[in-house]
């Protein structure tokens, strides 16, 4: 604490000619429970005033800006115009999918000397993986804010009713994990409960474009990147069986909503929570949305869902999840970046990160937040954290939101009814015109 102070009134002393400093943070959700990613900047605003205070030196720092809750899309265009235009933004927290494309056209800076500063009284306990999330090109252009991983929530109640015992459903979790239930086993219990109906349908998953659905290809074995030579990888044959599966959910099997993509989010929440989907791809931050936004108590959630990776298939693939987290950045535009730095890092407090995964459904980003009481006692984030040693990262590459968006176009063709060959061949040319060497195109 004592080498905190000291950088704290170093960094200060530079500012001494002030007597207020407003700090602009653009923050988003978009899901409602995770307004602490701008409220902890807030609250670390009033601790840092506070041993200003103590310290006799004139000056209170300020944050100002807001909480977006209304979709990523709509949130990142925000943000990509503002710095654009000259907007003065101190502290963005997005994505760590963003850091290759703004680290690339300059908008965000590198954090490597600031981390540095504070290792060892802050940021020596995060937890290692997720600074992986945060570089682009080995620099660290992100502080990581929170966690997640993305849970095959299964029905249980379900699973009674076709007859499965307590002891066959409380192991599902862990034959999913040494792959002795599959994908496809999964298929065959998803038609039954459709066929007897005691679901509409077997699965849902997101309903606009994400990264969700990566893990599908991890299932299968499919392999979408070369991190050593940080080119896309996209091979004709394992895709033309990826949208074939997707095909076969909506249009063979059905047990997929032909129209899943763009049914409205409200929709699909009260559909898994009352019961009318076996299956959810979704994300740990869901158990809070649910009980915030849809009324659901913890029993009552308890009661309904297992939480299990997603199966992996049958000679192949893995057991799997995704993690995306959340992480702040500074712009370029900062007027103060010495300043919004020191915030983030206070931000960055375990008690101030817990309170926000407990909230908003995330799991911890410090060792010292899983000591913490509030830890123990959180059923989502006990379980949630034994599924963290199978996830995995999309790549932080400036190319991945065109790539991620010509794959998703191709998934919803699939799932419409298109055949899936000409989708995966029609993507292949897509990949290949708009990526150009950025992609290798495996006949």
């Amino acid at each position: 604490m004592r080498k905190l102070l000291l950088v704290i009134i170093l960094t200060i002393g530079l500012l001494m000619f002030a007597e207020e400093i407003t700090i602009t943070a653009w923050t988003v959700g978009p899901d409602n429970p995770s307004y602490y990613r701008f409220d902890n900047l807030k609250t670390a605003a009033e601790r840092l005033n506070k041993i200003l205070k103590d310290l006799g030196v004139d000056l209170t720092v300020k944050v100002d800006g807001y909480f977006d809750t209304t979709d990523w899309s709509s949130f990142k265009q925000k943000v990509v115009f503002g710095i654009k235009s000259g907007q003065v933004v101190d502290i963005i927290c997005s994505g760590h999918d963003d850091i290759g494309a703004w680290a690339k056209a300059g908008y965000i800076i590198p954090l490597d000397d600031y981390v540095k500063k504070y290792w060892d009284e802050e940021y020596y306990d995060f937890i290692p993986s997720l600074w992986e999330a945060t570089k682009y090109k080995g620099k660290i252009y992100g502080i990581p804010q929170d966690t997640e991983a993305r849970p095959f929530y299964i029905n249980k109640q379900v699973l009674k009713k076709l007859g499965w015992s307590d002891e066959e459903i409380n192991s599902l979790p862990d034959r999913i994990a040494r792959g002795e239930f599959t994908f496809e086993d999964f298929i065959e219990v998803a038609k039954e409960a459709v066929e007897k109906g005691l679901v509409e349908w077997g699965l849902y998953h997101r309903p606009k474009a994400g990264i969700d659905y990566y893990q599908l290809m991890i299932s299968m074995g499919i392999d979408f990147y070369d991190e050593e030579k940080a080119v896309f990888v996209y091979n004709v044959k394992e895709m033309k069986d990826y949208f074939k599966l997707l095909y076969d959910l909506a249009n063979t099997y059905k047990i997929l909503p032909k129209n899943m993509i763009g049914t409205p989010w409200t929709s699909v929440h009260k559909d898994v929570t009352s019961g009318k989907v076996l299956a959810w791809m979704g994300g740990t931050w869901n158990w809070a949305e649910w009980k915030k936004d849809y009324g659901k108590t913890e029993e009552e959630l308890q009661d309904m869902f297992i939480l299990a990776p997603v199966p992996k298939f049958k000679g192949r693939g893995r057991p799997n999840t995704l993690s995306h987290p959340i992480v702040y950045m500074i712009p370029s535009t900062s007027k103060y970046p010495d300043i919004a730095f020191l915030l983030i890092t206070l931000a960055s407090a375990p008690e101030l990160n817990m309170r926000h995964a407990v909230e908003s459904g995330h799991l911890p980003i410090r060792w010292q937040q899983t000591v913490l009481p509030e830890y123990t006692k959180e059923f989502f984030m006990v379980e949630g954290t034994k599924l963290l040693p199978y996830s995995g990262f999309i790549p932080n590459d400036d190319m991945f939101n065109l790539y991620n968006q010509i794959i998703f176009e191709g998934m919803q063709m699939a799932e419409s009814g298109m055949d899936p060959e000409k989708v995966a061949e029609d993507v292949a040319k897509r990949l290949k015109s708009q990526l150009k060497d950025r992609v290798v195109i495996v006949e």
